[in-house]
Formats: C-alpha cells, sequence, structure tokens
C-alpha cells in the first residue's frame, strides 16, 4: 500500500509559532500532504481537586487550545481531525495517531537560533526523536523558511544512516534541490579514514544527485559548519 504524506505540527503556542506554520503547509503543498495540528495541555489540575472537577478543568483547557490552533490556521484546515489536542503525553498522542495509511513527518520549532546545539532542540523533539520512528524536522522560528534548496547531512561511520527517511527526503524536495553535501564532524582523536570511507561510499550510492563530501574536525568544527550553513 503506498503511504500518504501526512505532516503533523506540534504546537506549543510559543512566540514566532507562526513561521513554524506557515512552513509545515509550503512544505505540504509540495509533497502533498495532509497537515494535523497536535498540541498537548499542561493539565494544570489543583492537587486537592476532585475528578469531576479535574475532567472540567482540563476540557477548558482543551476547548481553548482548540480555539487558538484554528485562528492559527487561518482556513487552511477543514477537517477536524486536523486538530489532535489532549493531556496525554506527546509520545502517547503521537503513537494514538500513527496510522498505516500516512507516512509521518513530525514538524517542531527550535527554542533559539542555535540550530547545532543538542540544548536548544528542546527535551520533547529529543523524546520524539528517541523513543519514535517518525521523520522529524526541527525548524529555526525566529524567521520565515522556505523549501531548502540545499541539503547538508550528517553521518559517521558508527552509526547508520536511516536511508528509507533520507530517500523519502530527497524524493520529496529534488525538484527543488540545487546541492546536497554529505558530511562528517570528527573529534581531535578520531583518525580520517574510516569516515573519508564512509563518505566516498555514500557519495556512490546517492551518485545520481551528485553530492559533495566533507571532513569537520575538532573544536572549531562546530563553528565552521555554522558559518557554512
Amino acid at each position: 500500500m503506498i503511504k500518504k504524506n501526512r505532516i503533523l505540527v506540534l504546537i506549543d503556542f510559543s512566540k514566532n509559532t507562526e513561521n513554524l506554520i506557515d512552513f509545515g503547509f509550503n512544505i505540504a503543498e509540495l509533497i502533498d500532504a495532509k497537515v494535523v495540528f497536535v498540541h498537548q495541555v499542561p493539565g494544570l489540575v489543583p492537587a486537592m481537586a476532585d475528578e469531576e472537577s479535574r475532567r472540567e478543568i482540563i476540557q477548558v483547557e482543551i476547548n481553548e487550545a482548540y480555539s487558538k490552533l484554528r485562528e492559527l490556521a487561518k482556513g487552511r484546515i477543514y477537517s477536524n481531525d486536523s486538530f489532535q489536542v489532549s493531556e496525554k503525553h506527546i509520545l502517547v498522542l503521537l503513537r494514538g495517531l500513527s496510522s498505516p495509511k500516512y507516512f509521518d513527518w513530525m514538524f517542531t520549532g527550535l527554542k533559539e537560533s542555535g540550530v547545532l546545539k543538542r540544548l536548544f532542540i528542546g527535551s520533547t523533539t529529543l523524546s520524539i526523536i528517541d523513543e519514535s520512528d517518525m521523520l522529524t524536522v526541527t525548524v529555526p522560528t525566529n524567521s520565515k523558511m522556505n523549501p531548502p534548496k540545499k541539503l547538508l547531512v550528517g553521518v559517521h561511520p558508527t552509526y547508520p544512516l536511516n536511508g528509507e527517511h533520507l530517500h523519502t527526503v530527497l524524493k520529496a524536495f529534488e525538484n527543488n534541490l540545487e546541492k546536497i553535501e554529505f558530511f562528517t564532524i570528527l573529534k581531535e582523536t578520531e583518525t580520517e579514514q574510516k569516515a573519508r570511507e564512509h563518505l566516498l561510499h555514500l557519495q556512490a550510492e546517492y551518485k545520481n544527485y551528485d553530492p559533495a563530501i566533507q571532513i569537520y574536525r575538532g573544536n572549531d568544527a562546530t563553528s565552521a559548519l555554522r558559518d557554512k550553513i
């Protein structure tokens, strides 16, 4: 069965959320995907509240979240199942949304502009990456984003590349991409031989895309890569 693309946009109503949403819809148009807004309400209930009061408080939060999501959608979403709101943990919510009909792209916003720093990705996004098999896209939200024309693919010989997800990304953006580069960041103590062999293997495997390869080394590697981006 051929799966349809679906973009799940994780909304937390933080600053610049609209940039994340706009990017999600831009990509959805490019890959013919259904867009779904996903939000976990905080469930701020007094400890002494009884079960009935607890449910009422959470329902108010859910209703308010639905209203905000519809405002953010600006008429671009028309079906009720395109808004998913719950007090359940986000991973539980995402597992419930999983369907054999869809190939899911999970879109989340970056907290800060430090794209390469693990700290700024956020614990929720890291949990999704670590504990789900969704293709996860973290989007800098401090400015408008356009569909990518360059794809930089970070790899390392120690860790296997997720070829299925990479193939999906390449096929989705193939009419838009102008350049692809595989790169590896090495510590000072690591030798280049294995890394270079690994990069050359990927360069040959994906030769139809004429990819470049690059090795970055040492303490200045992250800065050099950031400057290139």
